[in-house]
């Protein structure tokens, strides 16, 4: 099932607890948000696995991007702006890359 659909359901879940919250239904709110936050967690390990695969896909290892890809705009980010700057736009750009790798990346600039 497609990540984006998981989370319109989960809004629906969140529109369920509005509704028995506005119909004073507090035990049945309460169980239907926890339902909600679980939910949550589940669609966000999914959307995390399907990043990952995406981005294993696309480039097989950290070494390799900086084999192939053009970072100077990160180096520059670095300079300027510091490391952990530098890293969220390195996770930014590449979506499924782990912060360990992210970091890894920035130092070897």
């Amino acid at each position: 099932m497609p990540t984006r659909l998981l989370w319109m359901v989960n809004i629906a879940l969140v529109a369920v607890v509005l509704v028995l919250l506005a119909a004073e239904q507090s035990l049945a709110a309460t169980f239907a948000a926890l339902a909600s936050v679980a939910f949550s967690a589940y669609v966000s390990t999914v959307d995390r696995k399907r990043r990952r695969a995406e981005f294993v896909a696309a480039h097989t290892s950290v070494d390799a991007i900086l084999e192939t890809e053009d970072l100077s705009r990160f180096r520059e980010i670095r300079d300027h702006e510091g490391h952990v700057r530098a890293v969220r736009e390195v996770r930014r750009t590449y979506s499924g890359m782990e912060l360990t790798e992210a970091v890894k990346l920035v130092e070897q600039l």
